[in-house]
């Protein structure tokens, strides 16, 4: 069996959960989230520790195969109940009153069960909500050498990395989520929205250098060609709704309604969003200089935060605490105190700035470890950039040949 079929299994667990994620809006995901400071030194430590747990677990057997199935809520009785009290039990996630449950117990979803099956939702980037629905059946059904595959497979990325330094933002793709980190601590941790897959977020390390408050938004090229025409022939009025000014390529501002956008082209316009309650950047955006015209901004959606899976930009990264972002960027920046950002973020004057060079990370890390609690956190690969790598560790963990296996 080659290690493509080897792996395909859970490949396609992968994609299910990623699939129904996408397909779905959901109630507000807890905020809890692995915490982190310091060097790559120390992100690799507390992963090498858990590393070393998961090989004792697969070299155990692992834990047991959870059939999928009807979800389980509160209170109701499955036969696959006493399957997941183990599998949970193994992860270090639940640990039972007593020593032993009797059959009809242990059957049932209890309130220590569905806590223990939050802190399992959490650490996987699930809603803990403590129902075992589709989506956590399918992430308990991962296999052990699975996740012992992606901790190795992250680890590589961790000690790939420079030093950081004291003072840096990190972006970590998979996990949908930014950490602000001041004297190698986490002063600010916030749920992101980055690329979709077809328009994935590039990985690069550069420092943001300019901020501007109630920015304009530039439509890049690509999306007025693919998008805006389709858009203004299905809904006459968009451009008006989404304050839109339309520009030849000339730079000669045009009046939109005598277009005939039957016939026309992206090719022949530029569309520039004028600052506003409605524009697609919200209302802060931070530079930062790179090839691809990536920055992260606030938003005018931010009910798609309370999604789950957050791949769903064109690229950019919106940051549901942009204020808060704001706040750590133009920190010791003179005469910018929280108050004043306070009245530029609420207010409808358009300012941008310089400000000293924060240096920003953006990586693709589809585990974490809590460095506190030792938990690892778990990801979807998104972009599917782990796949090749991900098949060599668990052909070598099932040739028994892994390090001292």
């Amino acid at each position: 069996m080659n290690n493509i079929t080897y792996i395909k299994p859970y490949i396609q667990a992968f994609l299910l959960s990623f699939l129904l994620l996408a397909s779905s809006g959901l109630p507000a995901l807890s905020e809890e989230a692995p915490s982190f400071s310091g060097t790559s030194a120390e992100y690799s430590l507390p992963m090498e520790q858990a590393i070393s747990n998961y090989k004792k677990i697969v070299e155990n057997g692992g834990w047991p195969t959870l059939k999928t199935g009807k979800t389980i809520k509160a209170g109701m009785k499955d036969p696959r109940i006493p399957t997941i009290r183990q599998i949970l039990s193994i992860m270090g996630d639940y640990q039972p009153i007593t020593a032993a449950y009797d059959t009809t117990e242990s059957a049932i979803l209890d309130d220590v069960l569905a806590e223990a099956v939050k802190k399992f939702q959490t650490r996987h980037g699930l809603e803990a909500d403590g129902d075992i629905g589709i989506k956590t059946q399918t992430a308990l059904a991962v296999p052990a050498r699975f996740r012992l595959a992606q901790l190795e497979t992250t680890l590589e990325k961790m000690r790939a990395i420079p030093d950081l330094g004291g003072h840096y933002i990190l972006v970590n793709i998979p996990a949908f989520y930014l950490r602000a980190v001041d004297n190698n601590k986490t002063v600010l941790s916030s749920r992101i929205i980055v690329g979709k897959p077809q328009n994935s977020t590039p990985l690069f390390h550069q420092p943001i250098t300019e901020v501007i408050f109630n920015p304009k938004w530039y439509v890049p090229d690509s999306i007025a060609k693919k998008e805006f025409i389709e858009k203004i022939l299905s809904e006459p009025d968009y451009l008006d709704k989404g304050n839109y000014i339309v520009k030849t390529r000339d730079g000669k501002t045009v009046n939109h309604s005598e277009i005939d956008w039957q016939n026309a082209s992206g090719d022949e316009y530029k569309f520039i969003q004028r600052a506003g309650d409605n524009n697609a950047l919200g209302k802060i955006k931070f530079n930062l200089p790179n090839t691809s015209n990536i920055y992260l901004h606030s938003t005018n959606s931010p009910r798609l935060f309370k999604k789950s899976e957050r791949a769903l930009s064109h690229g950019c990264i919106r940051v549901e605490k942009a204020r808060e972002l704001a706040y750590f960027v133009m920190k010791g920046l003179g005469g910018w105190n929280e108050e004043r950002i306070d009245k530029f973020y609420d207010g409808s004057v358009s300012k941008m700035l310089k400000v000293n060079p924060v240096p920003v990370y953006l990586v693709y890390w589809t585990s974490w470890t809590d460095g506190s609690s030792g938990q690892p956190y778990f990801y979807q690969d998104i972009y599917s950039r782990d796949e090749k790598r991900m098949a060599e560790i668990l052909a070598t963990i099932k040739s028994k040949q892994y390090n001292n296996y």
